[in-house]
């Protein structure tokens, strides 16, 4: 039998939350922790050619007697500036038992949504329960995502909205008006930070960018996930942070040699050891923590079977 093709359209049609693929996540996460080979994750693999700007990274996962997945992701820095979407995305799902193809799903937008499922997953323990200033450095998919996934857990009454390109900004401001959110657009980057309980900062890369969040300016208390693994914030300004975790202990550390962030930061632990209690959440109300993370294939796999639940795909 052949696999069926899901469009994007037809994803979004399932209307899958953030918050659904953080739930589904969840125990995957507490099975990897546990280490009895319920669950496979070996760490992400990218290739880039030489004088190309666009990379290719593939990331695999699976789940015992469940599903296998891999998902390939790809993109090229110029995108957005030629109008183009920033990453394309095809997520692979098989019989993990048989190894059958399931489906094959077209996952830009998964993408998105699964990365506000792991920043929700560290937020839910990391961040103030009484949280209600969102901080956006960077407004574009992640942003949008991000509002929607820590709206619901937290009382927001304000978004604050910075970026390089003010027409983003002013799209994503509208989004956030009509999703019933007070919004304050940002003429400096210090001003997000100031007073922010929550920081989402999601700044694409590019070859001229210099960083130019000072963690310095976080007040107290604040929660910073750094969905762009943290080129956009200043290395000498990360001990003003207390603690740092990230969604991957073995993923982040192996990138601790080409990533500046991931190298001038102590991380402390991952989500496996944070949902199962390993670690602790958040231990007082002035904590300033981080939460650094490149993305996991758990997640993408958490998301590929909401999408085969929907569909009533499975095995016979």
């Amino acid at each position: 039998m052949k696999a069926p093709y899901i469009t994007e359209a037809e994803v979004e049609a399932l209307g899958i939350t953030a918050a659904e693929i953080a739930d589904a996540a969840e125990p995957l996460f507490r099975a990897r922790e546990q280490g009895q080979g319920q669950v496979a994750m070996p760490p992400k693999t990218g290739l880039s050619l030489p004088g190309s700007d666009a990379f290719f990274h593939v990331m695999p996962a699976a789940a015992e007697g469940a599903v296998a997945c891999a998902k390939w992701v790809s993109g090229a820095l110029g995108n957005a500036a030629a109008g183009r979407p920033h990453i394309t995305a095809l997520l692979i799902l098989a019989d993990a038992t048989d190894g059958r193809v399931l489906a094959l799903v077209e996952a830009a937008a998964l993408t998105g949504l699964r990365t506000a499922a792991l920043s929700l997953l560290a937020a839910r323990r990391l961040a103030r329960a009484e949280a209600s200033r969102l901080a956006f450095v960077g407004c574009g998919l992640q942003a949008r995502t991000h509002l929607a996934a820590l709206a619901g857990p937290f009382p927001v009454r304000e978004v604050l909205a910075y970026g390089p390109r003010p027409a983003g900004v002013n799209r994503f401001a509208d989004h956030a008006r009509a999703s019933g959110h007070q919004v304050q657009i940002c003429a400096r980057p210090e001003e997000a930070l100031e007073g922010a309980d929550i920081i989402v900062s999601s700044v694409p890369a590019h070859p001229d960018l210099v960083p130019f969040l000072d963690a310095g300016s976080l007040p107290p208390g604040a929660f910073a996930t750094m969905v762009d693994l943290g080129r956009s914030w200043c290395v000498e300004g990360l001990p003003n942070f207390d603690r740092c975790l990230t969604d991957d202990m073995t993923q982040s550390t192996a990138l601790s040699g080409a990533n500046p962030t991931f190298a001038a930061i102590q991380l402390e632990a991952d989500l496996a050891a944070l949902v199962t209690g390993r670690v602790p959440g958040r231990q007082s109300d002035d904590e300033r923590i981080a939460f650094l993370f490149p993305g996991v294939a758990l997640a993408d796999l958490a998301a590929g079977m909401l999408v085969l639940e929907r569909l009533g795909i499975g095995a016979p």
